[in-house]
């Protein structure tokens, strides 16, 4: 498969090279047959996440928010054009349908904001936050989630919608930086971090309407590993005058190269486990 790499920088245009090389070892030896399955699908659910959140962003948080609910909004919008009971398959847990991908956007953004307070109050004054269930998980899909979705509906989805990202941008802006990097003691995430990921989140959800895989498990991981690389050609010129910044899995900066490694040794990771047990 061919990728237009001009754009690419000359330091660049190796790792463009390594990942052909080793998608080309991915795919032959599971012609072959000769990766498990289960990993195999791990990993290109792992590629088209990162594929589907490859853009440039924001540094600032709340502005990030907003930035990629810009970008998911029409999406969303576009929620109604398609079959409400149809689940279209993320990987071997998670599926979407119009209604659950409006649902999950709303909950975790509710969820999200009710966590800033709980941070603020961990960090000042040593209260152990109470985690929330009153919402269902991605990996849950509920009768209500394969109703129809009309027009009117979409429309009062998107209203809660906006109303609380908006909210969270809000209340995002009125954080000092030593509350925004502040890292919990059990070791979880700051809620700069939360706040990015919630970001790359909502984009993650929008898209898997629009932008499905094919069920096939090759063409599902070949099509999953193309989006990767053709967005890595698309953001290397915006990089080089400095529009915007990359987010890796843990929603912190990363830079081509970190992001081109991290999937060269998932890949490495799978076919190296062959190559020790034929």
């Amino acid at each position: 498969m061919h990728f237009e790499v001009h754009s690419l920088h000359a330091e660049q245009k190796p790792l463009l090279k390594q990942l052909a090389q080793s998608r080309a070892q991915v795919l032959s030896l599971a012609q072959e047959g000769k990766l498990e399955i289960t990993q195999f699908q791990e990993l290109t659910a792992t590629e088209a996440a990162l594929a589907a959140k490859l853009h440039l962003w924001p540094l600032d948080p709340g502005e990030h928010l907003l930035a990629a609910h810009a970008y998911a909004r029409p999406y969303l919008e576009r929620l109604v054009q398609h079959d409400p009971t149809h689940l279209v398959l993320v990987d071997t847990e998670h599926s979407y349908t119009p209604r659950k991908i409006l649902r999950r956007i709303l909950d975790h953004a509710l969820d999200h904001l009710n966590q800033i307070d709980q941070w603020l109050a961990w960090q000042r004054q040593g209260i152990i936050p109470i985690p929330t269930d009153g919402w269902a998980t991605s990996a849950e899909t509920l009768p209500e989630d394969l109703q129809s979705l009309s027009t009117v509906e979409l429309q009062a989805w998107l209203w809660r919608i906006d109303l609380v990202v908006s909210l969270v941008a809000q209340r995002t802006q009125q954080l000092s930086m030593g509350e925004l990097d502040w890292t919990p003691p059990d070791g979880g995430w700051s809620l700069r971090q939360v706040l990015h990921h919630l970001a790359l989140a909502e984009v993650f959800y929008a898209v898997w309407m629009d932008e499905a895989l094919p069920e096939e498990p090759l063409a599902r991981y070949s099509e999953a590993n193309s989006r990767f690389t053709q967005r890595l050609c698309q953001v290397s010129t915006a990089l080089a005058q400095e529009q915007g910044v990359l987010f890796g899995p843990s929603s912190t900066t990363v830079t081509m190269q970190q992001l081109s490694e991290f999937v060269l040794t998932e890949e490495r990771i799978l076919t190296g486990e062959h190559a020790l047990h034929p």
